[in-house]
């Protein structure tokens, strides 16, 4: 005679082979989370200069006037007037920002890493 489990009871196996597999598929996935992207880059330039400095040598190395009409972000569409605070010089791969401005300074690091993200026009 074949033993029968009552329904309760089958519900409450489902239940925790349910909860069993579960936890083993999370271990299985906390293994492998991310660590995040790396990158590392060779032979990078910092110059910390001025505001003037900063403006001057955009004017020498682009050709172009430090003072612009333009979107500063892709996803902006507003024009207006922006003064060049910080630039990465892509052919000598240089930073110039000014010493202890870190959004400026870590701005300019993500072209170093990404490459252009502004829209040109």
């Amino acid at each position: 005679m074949a033993a029968r489990y009552h329904p309760t009871r089958q519900c409450v196996v489902f239940i925790l082979a349910g909860i069993v597999l579960s936890l083993a598929f999370s271990g299985c996935m906390i293994g492998q989370l991310s660590s995040g992207e790396a990158y590392e880059l060779s032979s990078l330039r910092i110059v910390f200069l001025d505001a003037p400095q900063i403006q001057a040598k955009y004017e020498e190395l682009t050709g172009k006037s430090a003072v612009m009409m333009t979107p500063r972000l892709v996803l902006e569409t507003q024009r207006r007037e922006e003064v060049v605070v910080g630039f990465y010089d892509f052919q000598t791969r240089t930073i110039y920002c000014p010493k202890m401005d870190f959004e400026v300074c870590g701005h300019e690091l993500h072209h170093a890493v990404l490459g252009q993200f502004h829209l040109h026009r």
